[in-house]
């Protein structure tokens, strides 16, 4: 009769955690977002971050623009369908009512 008891107060804790996250799970979101951002960064991370930007922008800068083709020049493309003999092949006649 232990054993029952515990399983069903282990049960109700997983529902009540379910409970919560799922009716304050956007402001438990935005909590954690605030926390993190405000959280201090280290040394080696801010520096490491600073490269990645300035690489970033630098390939922005270099990377020469694309000119696009219209999209109305461009014509589709149809498939080729390979059936084989074994294939069985659907005719008009069997989409009749």
């Amino acid at each position: 009769m232990k054993t029952v008891w515990k399983l069903l107060a282990a049960l109700a804790a997983v529902a009540g955690a379910v409970y919560v996250i799922a009716t304050y799970g956007d402001k438990i979101v935005e909590f954690a977002k605030k926390i993190w951002a405000a959280m201090p960064k280290c040394p080696d991370c801010k520096e490491t971050e600073a490269v990645a930007e300035e690489a970033a922008v630098e390939e922005t800068v270099e990377a020469p623009v694309a000119e696009e083709a219209p999209a109305a020049e461009e014509e589709p493309v149809a498939e080729e369908v390979v059936v084989e003999e074994t294939e069985p092949v659907a005719e008009e006649a069997d989409f009749a009512e």
